[in-house]
């Protein structure tokens, strides 16, 4: 003779899978907190069994007096409960950024204008990105130049009467490509003037076709000194940057600490901290209509746009290749179009620029 057992209710039915989720979920998360740290899952167990205490102290004066169910199970299955939330909410930002990357790539675009007389090809760049997208980048330029095209290229040419001031400006004192490379490191991803490195040979054989089109460092001092006298505003902006950049640092030493960690040679430390540092950079260099501004906008934008725009004008070849900065496209467009409403955009192809490094192995 066999005993039916009683069928779940729904409510029973839906507890049965939401634990089942939860620990699916716990399962995942784990390993990112252990790979943080083992004192990190432990502290998390810690933290659970202390909130689900005075939680399963409620629930048994409100409920469990009439079901006669012992407080400790009340709180064993309370502080499970919550070590799972706790664990999953502590692991989620690694795996959002991680799909981030993948579900909503940050692309850079190659965007072809003309006017009739002259063809454009920008080349929109970045400081920091995947080996793949530069050499993408490189065969594209390469073949352009076979094609009779001119190249110009993005990068502040140093002068001794303005580099101290301008490293100050945007890096503190120190080298902006020296930490656009630490940058690349702790992302897994690759400095971009490393690349064109590939380009020295024929630098050296045709120089009059690679251009350096940017300014000096002096130039932007000057311009950066005539902005400060003529636009109260801008003037504003710079002084109260500056005074909040005395306030920087703590965000200084935890930047300082992660860029420690990451790097202190535990393979699992340097895996999850490029994880963060290319989903960061993919949220802070991603296009938005609504985002807002840099303050130096008037002179590292706008100011290099209009002397890159004067020099494409006056430049007499009618194919040029512009490498530069993708957020530098709309400005240059803009000022194309003033000085000639006939330029337009013949084509747009878009290149992913940040991508997880491939681990590839095999068995010989």
């Amino acid at each position: 003779m066999t005993v039916e057992r009683p069928a779940l209710s729904l409510g029973q039915r839906i507890s049965t899978v939401l634990w089942f989720l939860l620990g699916v979920g716990f399962l995942l998360s784990v390993p990112i907190l252990i790979a943080f740290n083992l004192w990190v899952p432990l502290a998390v167990l810690v933290v659970a069994a202390l909130v689900a205490l005075p939680v399963a102290a409620v629930w048994r004066l409100l409920r469990d007096r009439k079901t006669g169910r012992p407080f400790v199970k009340r709180w064993l299955a309370v502080g499970v409960a919550l070590a799972f939330l706790l664990t999953i909410a502590a692991a989620a930002p690694v795996y959002y950024l991680s799909a981030l990357v993948v579900s909503r790539p940050l692309v850079a675009p190659q965007v072809t204008l003309s006017n009739g007389h002259k063809t454009i090809i920008f080349q929109g760049m970045a400081h920091v990105g995947s080996e793949s997208f530069y050499k993408a980048v490189i065969y594209d330029l390469e073949r352009a130049l076979a094609d009779g095209y001119v190249a110009y290229y993005e990068g502040v040419r140093p002068d001794p009467a303005g580099d101290a001031w301008f490293s100050k400006l945007m890096a503190n004192g120190g080298d902006l490509n020296t930490q656009y490379q630490k940058l690349g490191k702790v992302c897994g991803l690759s400095f971009q003037g490393q690349y064109f490195q590939l380009l020295a040979q024929d630098i050296r054989e045709h120089p009059e076709r690679h251009v350096a089109a940017d300014v000096s460092t002096l130039d932007l001092k000057r311009e950066y000194d005539r902005l400060v006298a003529s636009d109260k505003a801008f003037a504003d902006k710079v002084a109260k940057a500056a005074e909040d950049k005395k306030d920087e640092a703590k965000s200084a030493d935890l930047a300082g600490g992660f860029l420690n960690w990451s790097q202190d040679g535990d393979p699992k430390h340097q895996a999850l901290g490029g994880i963060l540092c290319r989903g960061l950079m993919d949220i802070a260099l991603a296009p938005r209509a609504n985002k807002p501004g840099d303050d130096l906008d008037p002179l590292i934008l706008h100011y290099r746009n209009r002397v890159l725009v004067d020099r494409i004008l006056a430049d007499p070849r009618p194919r040029i290749y512009v490498n530069y900065g993708f957020d530098h496209f709309a400005g240059m467009f803009e000022l194309l179009k003033r000085a000639d409403p006939n330029w337009k955009i013949v084509s747009v192809k878009w290149m992913r620029v940040i991508e997880s490094p491939e681990e590839l192995h095999g068995q010989l």
